[in-house]
């Protein structure tokens, strides 16, 4: 974990505390009834009660697992979002978020959790929850554009003043690969896509590993490989293709060339169908490891002149077949 990091997206930064935020805080937020009508949260009620959260905010960044943040729009603060409360035993945080009255509507929130929510991804946090009255429709229509799913409602469960709410619970879970370590080795369940426009086939490839490959990667649980090469290409691509048909189940066992360490390797392929998008699309992904990956357009017919891995499909990717193929390789061990 790497704990609290600036944070830029298309129109907003999101940055730590500071204590000149004062009088903003109190301000628009502390003043406000608004802000804190279905929380019942007010830490900003007086210039000295905003003082000593703001304390206790710098002092939460001592942490590693503490995330908190204020929003600028055009270098105006307009808002606050954090993630709190970090379960390690549970793998589960916390998100809230609030944007001051004036700067409703203009998809501050949304844009701002999204980003926060990739970056708990990246901190790996399996479960990220948050919560909202029911009848806080702008929170709601937040959390829901910001893709978490609605897990509960809990009747009557927020009290606030003399009014009681029904509170909606939230919740987004961190995609698991199927990739199992054990005493022996590695297990990976893994799709790849074979992709070829104007008789050329995409690879990748990067400078920590001295081989190609196609496009493709590990597939999540609870994910069929139809979908999981679909999110595969799109990562990677950046564009939308859709599958042609089913190429090749292999089953491969192999030392890791880099860290040696045996592999047991399920892969799934397929053919995608051809697309103009492929004339324009960029690389920005990275492997397991962190090394940057490239594209390189490869003509067919001169497959058999590159290392390319795995060797048993590499060998049949000038002629696909028209059915399905089984394919076991299992290298010297």
């Amino acid at each position: 974990m790497k704990g609290t990091k600036v944070i830029h997206t298309g129109r907003l930064l999101l940055r730590k505390y500071r204590m000149e935020d004062v009088q903003a805080l109190y301000h628009y937020f502390g003043l406000d009834e608004e802000m804190h009508k279905y929380s019942g949260w007010n830490p900003f009620a007086t210039p000295e009660m905003t003082a000593v959260a703001v304390r206790t905010f710098l002092n939460g960044y001592r942490k590693l697992d503490y995330y908190s943040w204020v929003i600028e729009l055009d270098g105006e603060l307009v808002g606050m979002i954090g993630a709190y409360d970090y379960n390690s035993i549970k793998g589960t945080i916390e998100v809230g978020f609030s944007i001051r009255h004036d700067q409703w509507g203009k998809g501050i929130a949304t844009e701002a959790l999204t980003a926060v929510l990739s970056f708990l991804i990246e901190e790996q946090i399996p479960c990220v929850t948050a919560w909202c009255a029911a009848q806080n429709e702008g929170s709601r229509r937040v959390l829901e554009q910001s893709g978490m799913k609605q897990e509960r409602i809990e009747y009557d469960a927020l009290k606030i003043g003399d009014k009681v709410y029904d509170k909606l619970v939230f919740v987004r879970q961190l995609p698991v690969d199927l990739t199992f370590h054990n005493r022996c080795g590695i297990f990976n369940y893994r799709v790849g896509a074979v992709i070829i426009h104007d008789k050329k086939l995409l690879l990748m490839k990067n400078k920590e590993e001295p081989y190609y490959y196609t496009v493709g990667g590990r597939v999540h649980f609870d994910e069929t490989t139809e979908e999981a090469v679909k999110r595969e290409v799109k990562e990677e691509t950046g564009i939308d293709l859709e599958i042609d048909r089913f190429l090749y189940f292999q089953e491969q066992f192999f030392d890791g060339k880099i860290t040696g360490t045996h592999i047991h390797e399920l892969g799934v392929y397929y053919l995608m169908k051809d697309s103009p998008e492929l004339d324009h699309i960029v690389c920005h992904s990275v492997t397991a490891r962190g090394a940057a990956e490239e594209y390189e357009w490869i003509p067919v017919g001169e497959c058999g002149q590159y290392y390319i891995v795995p060797e048993s499909v590499a060998e049949r990717l000038q002629n696909l077949p028209m059915h399905p193929e089984h394919i076991i390789e299992i290298d010297e061990r």
